[in-house]
């Protein structure tokens, strides 16, 4: 989506998921956890006891990356709902690719060189260059060896983005001939298709657009209603309600452990919901946040990929120090959560040297092609 089609509220969600996706991660190096606290409840204050419960939205965050799929899906289709011409693919596959793959690779580098500083100064064991190498070749989500970087495992998302960008003139075809039906059944029965190889142990299908197809698809979906105008029409119980409905139904899933295909299928449900009621309902949103709050998460949302693919391995680097200098991770969870600061002003650093250019340069390719 380019800048004269900007939406407002797109930034704010996006940095609404980006910081649900930090609190997840940051309990991994820079929290003790619950286990710990209610098993060695004498070794704690009261006050870290009670801060804890701070922590109890967290393990429901990560599903927040399905609001980035949606909005992905969203922003890569609104721009071709105008009813014009089809767009010039060569173009699009050209600013695709230098849009995301440059700072990707550059965000790998950055977590190469702390997982070997890491591995060097704590005998940290994530360091392994066949991996770094799987994942440069965007290649780390399929067979053989399947399998993350376990210094950085969110760069899982980036070959899935590339899938999708992949499929997206298909996407075009059938929706620019009012053939959004059989978008529907295709994308629905090749994610079936996944979660029946899952059920056989072969999980490598979930990490791919063959399971998540159809969340992007219902954000470029979302894209057409929104274009046409269709949103306006929707009543705010009408959003609200299936919303709940779906956030209920979504956390009960993630507590009682349901199968993985059932959990994701909730937490769409809910962010599809919730993704209708943020664009149809702005400026509701605006007066609850407030000005202040609403343009600072707007700003996390203009730098959410840089700070999405660098978070990790900075959690990571952040968590050996304060263990070296304290001697055990943070029990405070006000203290896991002050963690986000530094890591969140790098992500703006790396936003302004390698992101921002890196943009302005593969638009000013892809426009000269």
């Amino acid at each position: 989506m380019n800048s004269t089609n900007r939406i407002p509220i797109i930034d704010l969600l996006r940095g609404m998921s980006c910081l649900g996706v930090l609190l997840y991660h940051v309990r991994v190096d820079l929290w003790v956890g619950w286990w710990k606290i209610k098993h060695f409840p004498n070794e704690f204050s009261q006050s870290e006891k009670l801060l804890a419960w701070l922590s109890v939205p967290s393990p429901f965050l990560g599903y927040a990356i399905l609001l980035f799929f949606l909005i992905s899906g969203f922003c890569i289709h609104y721009p071709n709902t105008k009813g014009v011409s089809e767009p010039n693919w060569k173009a699009y596959f050209i600013r695709r690719f230098l849009r995301i793959y440059p700072t990707y690779f550059i965000a790998l580098l950055l977590t190469s060189s702390i997982s070997l500083l890491c591995h060097f100064l704590w005998d940290d064991k994530t360091w392994d260059i066949g991996r770094i190498f799987r994942v440069a070749t965007l290649s780390q989500n399929y067979p053989p060896d399947e399998g993350q970087l376990l210094c950085n495992p969110s760069l899982w998302t980036i070959p899935l983005e590339i899938e999708f960008y992949i499929l997206y003139p298909i996407v075009f075809l059938l929706f620019s001939r009012s053939l959004t039906w059989l978008l529907a059944i295709l994308s629905i029965g090749i994610s079936s298709g996944s979660v029946l190889l899952q059920s056989q142990g072969i999980l490598w299908p979930a990490f791919t657009a063959a399971f998540l197809w159809p969340t992007w698809l219902l954000g470029a979906w979302i894209a057409e209603l929104y274009r046409k105008e269709k949103l306006s029409n929707l009543k705010i119980y009408q959003l609200v309600i299936p919303s709940l409905i779906f956030l209920i139904l979504a956390i009960t899933s993630r507590i009682e452990n349901w199968a993985s295909w059932s959990q994701y299928t909730s937490w769409t449900g809910f962010y599809f919901f919730f993704f209708l009621f943020s664009l149809t309902y702005s400026k509701l949103i605006y007066s609850i946040l407030g000005p202040n709050l609403f343009r600072a998460l707007s700003w996390l949302g203009k730098i959410s990929f840089s700070l999405y693919l660098i978070h990790f391995p900075l959690f990571r680097l952040f968590g050996y120090l304060h263990f070296e200098a304290i001697g055990e991770k943070p029990a405070n969870f006000l203290v896991t959560i002050l963690f986000l600061i530094p890591v969140i002003f790098l992500a703006w650093i790396f936003y302004n040297l390698i992101e921002k250019p890196v943009h302005k340069w593969s638009k000013k390719i892809a426009n000269a092609r």
